[in-house]
């Protein structure tokens, strides 16, 4: 049976492999009617996939399971009888004989099975579990049970693709032989999905696609698909240029990120530049641990202002290719000088590093205080901006002239109109009597919820000019009014413990494959960023599930190594 359960193991270990493969390498490039209907048609993609995939895993996973308690079961027994042998005096001949019918068998000396499943539940399990149940108790007490189970239609984030997410983390952190070979397939594909948004985004289209216009790029569809797909994918080569140590490695995360960078900036969503914001003050921050983590650093941040510069450049050269609006972060930091003088201060920041580097030899962790004072300042500009957006919006025509500036006053227009659904977001979860606060309307019964309000749907579709308001875009707050304050803890749960466990373990305990746990630590930060003004979809949240899987899969390959002294 133990020959049994290892071939279980590793069969399902490979599925998992192509499994992943195909989402995240062939799932990206679906596309059957264009953009028209590009949410419905990925939503089968990934639904036919999943289905055929876990069709074929989860027996095997019950198999494996089954035989793993078999085997325990006889082990338990060998073990009583080898101890009551022994106190009959006759232990050394039952032993013999014992090893004589496992050499019959063929199991002398088979190593154990492939099994970080086993062990205890860590804190980003206890809340996927937690979350799961959310989901189960949001849906059995919503009173739109077809939508509460399916979803709103074009989104399909109802029960039944919120369970498997849960589902995928779970067989993919306990039965996916970790490697990090198969995040080259991802950049690769992903950072194709990025080239050809770039060059969308500059008025080229190497494929026509029906219903093409400035608001969709490359396969993604919608600009906010596009960008909620990129913040998940686009730390891995981040990372990985900042955490390798082989050339080639190396190599593939600079080209990964030059690219990545490039359509972060031209995509046209502000909320990319939220995420760049975090993603290097976070770098930053724990890029003081020695002089090269703190030299590659300042590498990306040249990296940054060069790919501005260089898409500055292309914008001279053709001065109306860029399709998108005029106004955006997109379009002014692509005109801008200010990246250029980011650029030279950042070159000279280097030098000095590399000058101090190699005649003083400091030591980068005596100058930690320069991180404290760049997180106070962060705070405090993140302070001064809130209260005056609060003040401006309060006072009578705003303070002096900061009034006429719409980013600084909150208003139904404010942030791409956010102000209007964050306001309807709130306004729902307070209409909700008790009970649904805790367990909301339904997995993805905003809409549902909302237009039974007459006034705020009146104004909502005065607001949009009677175009369908179907989720706040604010991810937060869409889970409290979906699945209440039980469902809101538990998913802000596994982001935040998955946050700090992966890029804990790290930057402080793992070697070896291990300290690649940052990259999956980076995407949920930024994905839980980049949500704060999006929402979950079908080409962003699925991902993100199956990257904090494979975190938690390096986590416990890793301890399972440390404990058994073993080497895959």
């Amino acid at each position: 049976m133990k020959r049994m359960e290892a071939f279980c193991e590793e069969t399902v270990s490979l599925l998992l492999t192509a499994y992943l493969f195909i989402v995240f390498c062939m799932f990206p490039f679906y596309l059957k009617n264009g953009y028209m209907e590009i949410g419905k048609d990925k939503y089968n993609f990934y639904k036919i996939i999943t289905i055929g995939g876990f069709g074929l895993i989860i027996p095997l996973v019950l198999l494996c399971l089954a035989a793993h308690i078999v085997n325990r079961k006889r082990d338990r027994k060998r073990a009583a009888g080898e101890a009551a042998d022994g106190q009959e005096g006759t232990e050394d001949s039952v032993s013999a004989e014992r090893a004589e019918a496992a050499e019959d068998s063929g199991e002398e000396d088979m190593p154990e099975p492939y099994a970080i499943w086993r062990g205890k539940l860590s804190g980003t399990d206890w809340a996927v579990l937690a979350y799961g149940l959310s989901v189960i108790l949001s849906y059995i007490g919503s009173e739109y049970k077809h939508t509460a189970l399916v979803g709103e239609k074009g989104w399909y984030m109802g029960a039944e693709m919120q369970l498997v997410f849960v589902l995928s983390y779970f067989l993919v952190s306990r039965f996916w032989e970790y490697g990090e070979k198969i995040l080259y397939p991802v950049m690769a594909a992903s950072g194709a999905v990025f080239f050809l948004g770039i060059l969308n985004r500059f008025s080229i289209f190497p494929f026509l696609i029906e219903g093409a216009n400035s608001s969709f790029l490359s396969t993604m569809g919608n600009i906010n698909w596009y960008c909620g797909y990129w913040a998940v994918i686009f730390p891995i080569g981040f990372l990985m240029y900042w955490k390798a140590d082989g050339l080639w490695m190396r190599i593939a995360g600079l080209l990964f990120s030059t690219v990545g960078i490039a359509a972060g900036i031209s995509q046209g969503s502000n909320s990319a530049f939220l995420v760049f914001a975090g993603l290097y003050i976070f770098l930053f921050c724990i890029s003081f641990r020695d002089m090269e983590s703190m030299k590659r650093f300042f590498q990306l941040v040249i990296l940054f202002c060069a790919v501005c510069q260089g898409l500055r450049l292309w914008r001279w050269l053709r001065p109306a290719a860029f399709n998108y609006y005029s106004g955006t972060v997109s379009d002014w930091i692509t005109l801008s000088s200010i990246t250029m003088a980011g650029f030279i201060f950042s070159v000279i920041v280097y030098f000095f590093l590399w000058l101090a580097e190699r005649k003083l030899h400091p030591d980068m962790r005596r100058f930690k205080m320069i991180r404290q004072i760049m997180l106070l300042m962060t705070v405090i500009v993140i302070g001064v901006y809130i209260l005056l957006l609060i003040l401006n919006s309060r006072v009578k025509g705003g303070i002096r002239s900061m009034g006429e500036i719409s980013a600084l006053v909150f208003s139904r227009q404010w942030g791409s109109s956010r102000g209007a659904t964050w306001s309807a977001g709130l306004r729902i979860y307070r209409s909700m009597p008790g009970l649904k606060k805790l367990i909301g309307v339904g997995p993805d019964c905003f809409a549902k919820s909302l237009y039974t309000i007459p006034d705020l749907a009146e104004s909502v579709n005065k607001q949009f000019n009677g175009s369908r308001l179907t989720n706040a875009h604010n991810e937060w707050l869409n889970m409290l009014v979906n699945m209440g304050i039980f469902g809101f803890i538990s998913y802000g749960g596994i982001f935040v413990s998955a946050v700090i466990r992966f890029v804990y373990y790290g930057e402080k305990v793992f070697k070896g494959k291990g300290k690649y746990l940052c990259i999956f630590g980076f995407s949920a930060f930024a994905y839980t960023l980049h949500n704060v003004v999006s929402f979950q979809q079908i080409l962003s949240t699925p991902f993100m599930f199956l990257m904090l899987g494979m975190g938690e899969g390096l986590v416990r390959t890793e301890k399972y190594k440390e404990l058994t002294n073993t080497d895959f």
